[in-house]
């Protein structure tokens, strides 16, 4: 007998569980069919233990602080068998309280590889091997497709090859590299940097472009990358990656830059050239249903995730970019809404932007020179972390925080190079949502020492009536 529910979610990860555990509860039964992990790639192989690494390099910088401040440590060695172990702790707890949750929802969990029959109708192959398996059938309202992306795949540097890795498998290694090639200059590889170099590594960057970062601007490419070699000694722009050749097993990546061949050895060729959401489109089967996608993979939806099919949406990686696990939770608040007979829409004009290099980066709303495009005049304040007492210390006094305002007053962008700017971005967020005006942000009063003053000292500096900076 095929199971009979409300609610389908194909994918367990930040958009797919958050998107049961809503539908539950708003009333809906629900079944969330997941083929790996609980979690998905963003908790188990990717954001999460991403940052719990460059966490824990994060204190070799803060050590050398210690001393300098009189605290003597000593020799300092780093067991990074223990630190992947704590790293897969931390992972493990937050799978556990996801688990917990959906639980508690009742939100019934299912171990396989969904596909469509038709529009209604889902078969899930429990992934076991034996033969005589039966494809458990599942009929359902509204269906949600969660399955997220996989890294792509360049040629001549299939995955198949030794020593040729993507973002996921150098979250495993069981040792320090003594050096690494990264082919993308993106978010994922500057973090790559952080983090292994903290830990004593040699990280090259390979990019295509003329540049690196290119979703952010060069203003901001140029406060990191003087703040700290590890951004600027070894990346190699205008590079284009060919393939992988060996010097006694050693993996070594064949690139062209300004019509010569260059060859970067390493340990391992690490591939971070961006994510794609296709993989998942062939066992998903969606010729059966009336889904629609473009010719890169995205699938077509609406403001409410809708795609061409009326049972079914889409969120998160399978929606396109800009891939983010953060908009891929959201969405799926939005979608399950929607499947419950909600007006409900997805609007993502101030979507924060965060990057964990050292300095952190975040970005909301418009740009400084976006902000001109649109607007006669511009307001703008900037102002160096070294004004922040909580900076001063911390020893965090790298960076800068800027805001743009139109003519008047109204807020329009706000750009963080400091510590901690992945959490002071949220309040920046929120004052773009609730339509604040630097008037709205220099009244509020904040905390002091705290990294969120520097928001206020930067609105005021677009009134020239900042007080510390100058």
């Amino acid at each position: 007998m095929p199971t009979m529910t409300d609610l389908a979610v194909i994918g367990a990860g930040p958009g797919g569980y958050t998107a049961a555990i809503r539908g539950a509860q708003k009333g809906l039964d629900v079944v969330l069919v997941e083929r790996e992990t609980v979690g998905g790639v963003c908790l188990n192989h990717g954001c999460i233990p991403a940052k719990a690494l460059i966490h824990a390099a994060g204190f070799q910088k803060d050590i050398d602080h210690w001393n300098a401040l009189g605290i003597e440590t000593g020799p300092v060695d780093v067991d990074f068998d223990a630190i992947q172990d704590w790293k897969d702790s931390v992972v493990d707890t937050l799978d556990q309280q996801v688990l917990d949750s959906l639980d508690h929802h009742g939100v019934e969990v299912i171990e396989g590889t969904a596909r469509f029959a038709d529009s209604n109708t889902l078969h899930v192959d429990n992934d076991s091997g034996t033969s005589d398996d039966e494809p458990q059938p599942i009929t359902f309202e509204t269906a949600i497709i969660a399955t997220g992306s996989d890294p792509i795949e360049i040629p001549g540097l299939e995955y198949d090859q030794k020593g040729v890795i993507s973002s996921r498998e150098i979250l495993q290694v069981d040792e320090v590299p003594d050096e690494i090639v990264v082919v993308g200059g993106g978010y994922i590889g500057m973090e790559a940097v952080t983090k292994f170099s903290k830990f004593g590594a040699r990280v090259k960057i390979v990019e295509a472009l003329d540049r690196v970062l290119t979703q952010f601007e060069p203003e901001i490419v140029d406060s990191i990358q003087e703040t700290s070699e590890m951004y600027d000694d070894e990346i190699y722009t205008s590079t284009l990656a060919q393939g992988v050749e060996y010097d006694d097993g050693r993996p070594v990546l064949v690139a062209e830059q300004d019509d010569e061949e260059i060859r970067l050895s390493g340990d391992y060729i690490v591939v971070a050239a961006g994510r794609e959401p296709t993989a998942a489109y062939d066992r998903l089967r969606l010729d059966t249903t009336d889904i629609e996608h473009t010719d890169n993979g995205v699938i077509d939806v609406d403001d409410q995730l809708r795609t061409a099919d009326d049972s079914i949406l889409a969120i998160g990686d399978a929606a396109g970019p800009p891939y983010l696990a953060h908009v891929a939770a959201h969405e799926g608040k939005v979608a399950a809404a929607v499947a419950a007979g909600e007006e409900r829409a997805v609007d993502t004009e101030y979507m924060p932007t965060v990057m964990y290099t050292d300095p952190e980066v975040a970005t909301v709303g418009l740009s400084e020179a976006a902000a001109t495009e649109q607007y006669d005049d511009v307001l703008v304040g900037r102002v160096p972390m070294a004004t922040s007492g909580r900076a001063l210390t911390t020893d965090k006094t790298s960076g800068y925080l800027k805001v743009i305002a139109d003519s008047d007053e109204q807020l329009l962008g706000v750009r963080i190079v400091g510590a901690r700017a992945s959490d002071t971005i949220a309040e920046a967020t929120l004052a773009l949502e609730l339509e604040a005006s630097l008037g709205d942000i220099v009244t509020t009063m904040h905390a002091h020492p705290t990294f969120p003053e520097t928001l206020v000292e930067a609105a005021e500096a677009a009134r020239d009536e900042a007080i510390h900076a100058y």
